[in-house]
């Protein structure tokens, strides 16, 4: 009888050892699985992150360049406007100046520079003090002022007399054209040859100027 009951007794023993054991198990495997699931995770973050980014010889991530190709059909379009950028200002700080939108201007006072240094041509111009001290400093441009095409694309230019009164232009290759303001004025031609092409408003050097970058036909 003594034997039974030692017996009995070992056996509901080991029966919460058993179920503890169970239980260890069960929740090893939980943190395994949740573990393995972790790592599968950040490397899928990881391969995502690299893929936008890089990493320097010093371990800093750095953006890697972004890679664009140009449209591959063969008919481009472009329209250029002609335009001119003011800043206008005034000998007076915080004076409301009449050639600018602004109606409290908070710029100090500023004066033009005694000997300019600004290139001939046209392209630039400083307007000299008016009787309210008013002033400003003028830079022509196009806009856009950089395009870009394939070899044998066929491109068409719609140059739009936006700003400034008066323009001549020239398209290398092309053809020389006078534009006025609220004129537009197209050219079209086939971009034969890999390169760049300018095109520029002889009245508005040396500023006015743009180019069309011409990409090779790939082998």
């Amino acid at each position: 009888m003594n034997d039974n009951k030692k017996a009995k007794t070992k056996i509901k023993t080991a029966k919460p050892i058993i179920a503890a054991a169970a239980i260890i198990t069960i929740v090893a495997s939980a943190v395994m699985i949740l573990g393995t699931q972790t790592q599968m995770l950040q490397q899928a973050f990881g391969q995502r992150n690299y893929s936008s980014n890089s990493t320097s010889s010093t371990g800093a991530a750095t953006s890697n360049p972004v890679v664009v190709n140009p449209s591959q059909t063969t008919n481009k379009e472009f329209w250029i406007n002609t335009v001119h950028l003011d800043g206008a200002t005034s000998l007076r700080a915080a004076v409301a100046n009449p050639l600018s939108a602004q109606n409290t201007p908070l710029h100090p006072a500023e004066v033009p520079p005694a000997n300019s240094t600004i290139p001939t041509g046209g392209g630039f111009r400083i307007v000299l003090p008016n009787k309210v001290g008013a002033w400003d400093f003028r830079s022509f441009t196009f806009a856009p002022d950089q395009i870009v095409v394939n070899q044998g694309d066929k491109v068409t230019l719609h140059f739009i007399g936006v700003l400034g009164v008066h323009h001549i232009i020239t398209v290398d290759g092309v053809g020389t054209f006078a534009l006025h303001r609220g004129e537009i004025h197209t050219v079209s031609f086939i971009a034969n040859n890999p390169g760049s092409i300018r095109f520029w408003c002889s009245l508005h050097l040396p500023n006015m100027v743009g180019e069309i970058l011409v990409l090779p036909k790939s082998v």
